[in-house]
């Protein structure tokens, strides 16, 4: 019977697109805390010692917004320069505004619109599926590449494995075959492990 690959990838909350929504969720749980109507759009960016947070908020709430990318920061573990990010010395630009009047047109309302008159604004809707291949209902692939980067967090933060870094990334590759339009798991293909870690540490 005919089999075929398929790959799922997962990275660790040190992983720069990581970062970013990590410090984009806690911008949008610390407006919505203290103004539950809230209207955030915003967009993080990160490289070397440094975090932009750029976008439109519409709040009543007040916000230390780079009191958040340093604390965020520092929660992933970022307290070195020479691991990727300071979180008490990076640099952190912020460059926040209210929505403008067309947007907050469209999507600001909860309470004097009905639902359906509220739009989206310009953010992007994500979807997925479910799958009876394990009881998270989530692709084999996916569960065991997330399994592997928490664990990889895991020994870095109880210090089982103190030369890791935040940074990292796991991929899994499972070969599957088509059972009467059921995708089966065969077996596991590839398992790669990439990440960050110590100058000190040899492939060994």
């Amino acid at each position: 019977m005919e089999t075929f690959l398929f790959t799922s990838e997962s990275i660790n909350e040190g992983y720069p697109d990581k970062i970013c929504d990590q410090v984009f969720d806690a911008i949008l749980y610390a407006c919505l805390e203290q103004d539950p109507e809230s209207k955030v759009e915003c967009e993080t960016y990160t490289k070397t010692n440094m975090v932009m947070v750029f976008g439109e908020i519409t709040t009543k709430a007040k916000v230390n917004y780079e009191k958040i990318v340093r604390d965020t920061c520092k929660d992933i573990g970022f307290v070195l320069a020479d691991v990727g990010i300071d979180a008490d010395n990076c640099n952190v630009l912020v460059n926040i505004e209210e929505h403008s009047p067309d947007i907050a047109q469209g999507v600001h309302g909860h309470l004097s619109k009905r639902p359906e008159d509220i739009g989206a604004g310009d953010q992007g809707h994500m979807f997925g599926y479910a799958t009876d291949e394990t009881f998270q209902f989530m692709p084999l692939t996916h569960v065991l590449a997330t399994k592997l980067g928490a664990k990889l967090t895991e020994v870095r933060k109880n210090k089982t494995c103190p030369w890791l870094r935040p940074d990292g990334k796991t991929q899994v590759t499972v070969e599957y075959r088509n059972e009467g339009g059921a995708m089966v798991p065969v077996r596991v293909h590839t398992i790669l492990i990439s990440t960050q870690h110590d100058e000190t540490v040899t492939n060994e």
